[in-house]
């Protein structure tokens, strides 16, 4: 069965050193996903996964015309790799729990 992927795309321009790097998600060549990066209140880098969920119809969401929700995993990475290994092994756990949404592109 396939993988994850991964794509990164470096902050471009005259002000990119004020931007992170954006960190996606992919599972055969769709995006699903990114890997945030969060500054603690003592300036300490961590590292979010976040997903895009198809909605339930039970939920009520500000934006009725979407099909689907980011939500955020509260697990915290040091660093982008131990993320990227934790999702390629616990991909699984997450296909079995939530139902993805793939952007088509």
């Amino acid at each position: 069965m396939a993988n994850f992927t991964f794509k990164t795309e470096k902050a471009t321009g005259k002000y990119r050193s004020f931007y992170s790097d954006d960190v996606y998600i992919k599972f055969r060549k769709k995006v699903c996903g990114e890997i945030i990066e969060r500054k603690t209140d003592d300036q300490k880098r961590i590292y979010k996964i976040r997903l895009q969920v198809i909605k339930d119809d039970k939920i009520t969401d500000d934006n009725p015309n979407s099909i689907w929700k980011w939500i955020t995993l509260t697990k915290e990475f040091d660093i982008v790799d131990d993320a990227k290994t934790w999702l390629k092994e616990n991909k699984d756990g997450i296909f079995n729990k939530f139902n993805l949404y793939f952007d088509e592109e």
